[in-house]
């Protein structure tokens, strides 16, 4: 992924597209696959789009805070709640993968890429810009521990 990502934006932005990809094998599997293949598709969306929220609020969400100054009700408090409620519908379905309701898991990522769609698009249209402009400096030092955290997930 960080040969295509020689930005900040474009770095998270092709993480938002490997999760979406992800969910798309979760939806297609659920037509075709095992209950099995399922299952393991979902962990590994379930495992991306978690470590991709914890890159953002422990990596990149302190270094624009520390940059800008913009704390308690700046962008980042806003993703961060919407992270919370993103973490809400993922554990409701993880609950529903356990119990075999494949059909409710696809209703419930209905709700959870809704929210993932207008959450992106703030991000990507908003907050990334103006991350990027802040920590430009630092964007190499910035991406290496993204990616060594990376390795890590």
């Amino acid at each position: 992924m960080s040969e295509d990502a020689s930005s900040l934006r474009q770095y998270f932005t092709l993480d938002h597209r490997h999760c979406d990809g992800i969910w798309a094998e979760v939806e297609a599997t659920v037509e075709t696959g095992s209950d099995e293949a399922v299952k393991g598709v979902w962990r590994r969306f379930e495992a991306e789009l978690r470590g991709h929220l914890r890159m953002e609020e422990e990596i990149l969400f302190p270094a624009f805070e520390e940059a800008t100054g913009m704390t308690g009700g700046g962008p980042t408090f806003v993703m961060r709640a919407e992270h919370d409620q993103m973490r809400g519908l993922l554990d409701q379905m993880a609950t529903t993968v356990v119990a075999g309701d494949f059909q409710e898991l696809l209703d419930e990522g209905d709700t959870l890429l809704l929210l993932i769609q207008q959450h992106n698009q703030k991000e990507e249209q908003m907050l990334y810009p103006m991350s990027e402009q802040a920590l430009a400096a630092s964007w190499p030092e910035l991406h290496d521990r993204l990616e060594a955290y990376r390795s890590e997930r």
